[in-house]
């Protein structure tokens, strides 16, 4: 989705209108949820996590996170973010479509010089999962799959009894 705002912009900053940036960005930011929520020091995964975290909320889905990260990352921030927030799009989507009201957990840690990030969901039960990864792969698992191969990580995908957990570790 951001790619498609970011091609929006890119267009209206080619043909120099500051006007319509403004007002394309003012209109982006009316369209999200709003949220007073703070989950770390890390200002783009405290910013990921908040909205999430309302979106969530605005399904009916509790949202729980346990946040053990410094205010600097040990890995790019862009990187990071682009993988916490398709596994919690996918998190919030498997609620939706499963039509279930439990909870989504995520955990984010460092441990030994690797990032840690575990994510947990309601979801159809119908997956399949090989080779511990979700098939087939969609365009954010693949992305998160190239984030893995950069980091030199790894991902599993595991479920159990309706529930879907994703781990996913960057070597840092």
């Amino acid at each position: 989705d951001i790619r498609h705002h970011w091609l929006q912009l890119a267009s209206l900053a080619e043909n120099g209108d500051l006007e319509k940036i403004k007002e394309y960005l003012s209109s982006a930011d009316s369209k999200m949820p709003g949220f007073d929520l703070h989950f770390c020091d890390n200002q783009a995964v405290d910013s990921v996590l908040g909205y999430y975290s309302a979106h969530a909320k605005q399904e009916g889905v509790p949202f729980l996170a346990k946040i053990d990260l410094p205010k600097q990352l040990p890995a790019d921030e862009m990187d990071v973010c682009l993988v916490l927030s398709n596994l919690l799009e996918n998190a919030v989507n498997g609620c939706i479509e499963c039509g279930s009201r439990d909870e989504i957990t995520v955990n984010l840690r460092i441990k030994k010089g690797k990032l840690v990030i575990v994510c947990s969901n309601p979801c159809k039960t119908n997956l399949v999962i090989e080779n511990d990864i979700i098939k087939p792969k969609g365009t954010g698992i693949e992305s998160i799959l190239m984030a893995i191969d950069k980091y030199d990580g790894n991902i599993r995908y595991q479920m159990e009894d309706g529930i879907l957990t994703a781990c996913v570790i960057l070597n840092c």
